[in-house]
């Protein structure tokens, strides 16, 4: 900091110094909740009240005295600050592409790509783990219940997350017939949504920046009754206010684009599921997929392995012969 210069405080910030202020005049209850905030302020914006008081071990309402004793209304207006920070985060492809070049530039050689390699992996990790906590196993059940009852289930993920959509299609094809997936062929994504009722679900995903025609599905199924189950990064997401499962997931990473990683756990964790709920049937379903691919040859087998063998055998010993033949010494004609 230049000489002279002086450090604005934020809002969020100022609620952490006051919480700090006021800690040692507080009861055990609010001093277990203030502690919590002060530690993890990141989680403020991302998280519930009721997800975080939960976490800290305290009632809903302990949140709610402990803004009051900072002078807020509730524990909603002591949120929004740190909702606010979280919207004002620079968060273009740009900016992160040149953090990122500037930390593994040419010059910087294989340490640093190995470097920012295991940090990716610690922050997929943490995502992961926080995103499983943040959701609770609860919340993820409900989700799962309420797309394995549907009459059909609608998929809809774009550009990064469109990788999300499509495995929950793929893997859930194999034992449901009714799953629709908004792929865009043709210029078709909208017509996908045709017939979308309150007997419907639908699950999205969606990241920031967030895709226009993931929101404007969501709004669509919304409008005709479907029960929605979004998976998201923020509580101030377009989806939060359109969803009744709000799954919300980290994204952080040290690379360019946000991580999808913590997507395709979830994603993952709803298929097994939704499986698991179609019980005995949906599993019959499987093995009866299974065999129909079987059927196509889709996979690698045993006697691919063996072809494969005799043709490289073969193929080494026409190379054996060449290379022979090319070695052996010329006759000498010229003497009897």
């Amino acid at each position: 900091m230049e000489s002279g210069q002086e450090y604005e405080t934020t809002a969020s910030e100022k609620i952490l110094s006051d919480l700090q202020q006021v800690y040692p005049n507080l009861s055990p209850q609010l001093r277990r909740a203030a502690h919590f905030l002060i530690d993890r302020p990141d989680e403020i914006a991302f998280t519930s009240m009721r997800q975080l008081a939960d976490r800290a071990g305290v009632q809903p309402a302990t949140m709610v005295r402990l803004a009051q004793a900072i002078g807020f209304e509730g524990y909603e207006a002591l949120r929004e600050p740190f909702r606010e920070a979280l919207r004002q985060q620079p968060t273009g492809f740009g900016q992160r592409a040149r953090k990122l070049l500037a930390r593994t530039g040419r010059r910087s050689g294989g340490r640093a790509l190995s470097q920012l390699a295991n940090e990716m992996v610690a922050a997929d990790r943490e995502n992961i783990s926080l995103s499983l906590e943040a959701i609770g196993s609860d919340e993820l059940a409900d989700a799962a219940k309420a797309l394995a009852g549907a009459r059909r289930i609608y998929l809809v993920g774009q550009r990064s997350l469109f990788p999300a959509a499509f495995y929950v299609h793929y893997t859930c094809s194999m034992f449901r017939d009714d799953l629709i997936l908004l792929d865009g062929s043709g210029g078709t994504f909208a017509d996908g949504l045709r017939g979308i009722s309150e007997e419907d679900a639908i699950l999205v995903f969606s990241f920031e920046p967030y895709s226009r025609g993931s929101i404007d599905a969501a709004q669509y199924a919304a409008d005709h009754g479907a029960t929605m189950v979004a998976i998201t990064d923020s509580l101030v997401s377009p989806l939060a206010a359109l969803t009744q499962h709000l799954l919300l997931v980290g994204t952080d990473t040290p690379a360019m684009f946000r991580s999808v990683v913590p997507a395709m756990t979830i994603s993952q964790v709803l298929v097994a599921q939704i499986l698991a709920q179609g019980g005995q049937e949906a599993l019959s379903r499987v093995t009866e997929s299974e065999g129909q691919l079987e059927s196509f040859g889709a996979y690698w087998s045993e006697a691919d392995r063996v072809h494969t063998e005799a043709f490289l055998a073969e193929r080494d010993a026409d190379e054996y012969d060449d290379n022979s033949e090319t070695a052996a010494p010329s006759r000498d004609l010229g003497s009897t």
